[in-house]
């Protein structure tokens, strides 16, 4: 019976090899789910660029826009399940859409299998430089005089900011209208103007003009302080510890990937990241250069999802309603 056993672990193990020598000899596509320039796109185009010397392929980039992220993972869940395609991705469409959509064409935890992560990023809540704000109970104080002019802008509803924005509202007993943009610029410029009150977004987006004088950030949601503006307070620091939230980017293949090729994967991944070269390339765009396995990207995202899908209950918020 041991020996059937022995028999049958080397027959897997020879099986995957020869899979991954496949593998080898087949361009390796990155699907991105949202559209050129962005930040998912800077980053995938930098994975790409040097996941190439330790893969020993081709690896090329591939957009699917559309549905936030949506139509990438369902491309990846139609392919076959030989390593050739795998997937750049955000949270959201795997943490929050489940809760905020009637029905989605993949399941997040059956059809996908976490590769890792590229890096991660924190939240910021910025007001123009004019505001008269300059912490977030003064923003609140603000909010109860100026109800009529207390609005949010968040790149979409149903998305993380989105749900932030509520959060804070609900904490801060305040009403706080949420006004989806389609991106960030158009959503930057008009807080810098003064025609919107304040916005939420990852660090990243609102860097430049925030170092240029036209925002002012006012909390940060990392667990600590920004290596970027670390004069700018956390959430948790100013007694709203429920919107402490970090994201990532990571890379995922389908599920039922032979072990050989996702060990592989995640080997390249760990060596592009450690470079000097694309941890600067990604610190110089606000994210920190973080590798974390799939045991810890699930157990993540699992707590992710729990969490969120409280919030969404509780907001009432469906996407597709």
């Amino acid at each position: 019976m041991q020996r059937r056993h022995l028999l049958h672990a080397a027959a897997a193990t020879a099986l995957g090899a020869a899979q991954a020598a496949r593998a080898q000899a087949k361009p390796l596509t990155l699907l991105v789910g949202y559209n050129p320039g962005g930040p998912v796109d800077i980053v995938a185009r930098q994975l790409a660029e040097h996941l190439r010397e330790p893969l020993s392929r081709q690896v090329l980039v591939d957009y699917k826009p559309g549905a936030g992220g949506q139509f990438a993972l369902t491309a990846l869940k139609q392919a076959p399940a030989d390593g050739a395609l795998i997937a750049l991705s955000p949270p959201s469409p795997l943490t929050i859409f489940p809760s905020t959509f009637s029905k989605l064409a993949y399941d997040p935890f059956k059809d996908f299998v976490p590769i890792g992560t590229a890096c991660s990023f924190d939240f910021a809540f910025t007001v123009g430089a004019t505001h008269p704000a300059r912490t977030l109970a003064e923003f609140v104080a603000w909010c109860k005089q100026n109800p009529k002019l207390a609005s949010v802008g968040v790149a979409g509803l149903g998305t993380t900011p989105h749900f932030l924005g509520w959060t804070f509202a609900r904490k801060a007993g305040i009403e706080l209208e949420a006004v989806p943009y389609k991106g960030t610029p158009q959503m930057a410029q008009e807080v810098a103007a003064g025609q919107l009150a304040c916005a939420i977004s990852p660090q990243a987006n609102f860097a430049e003009l925030v170092k240029g004088g036209r925002l002012r950030l006012l909390g940060t949601t990392g667990a600590a302080r920004s290596s970027v503006f670390p004069q700018v307070p956390t959430f948790t620091e100013q007694a709203y510890a429920e919107l402490q939230s970090e994201e990532w980017f990571a890379l995922f293949a389908r599920s039922g990937t032979p072990q050989a090729l996702l060990d592989g994967l995640s080997d390249a991944l760990r060596k592009v990241v450690a470079r000097d070269d694309v941890r600067k390339a990604l610190l110089d765009m606000g994210f920190t250069p973080e590798v974390r396995g799939a045991a810890r990207l699930t157990q993540d995202m699992r707590a992710d999802f729990e969490r969120w899908a409280e919030v969404v209950r509780r907001t009432g918020f469906k996407a597709d309603s």
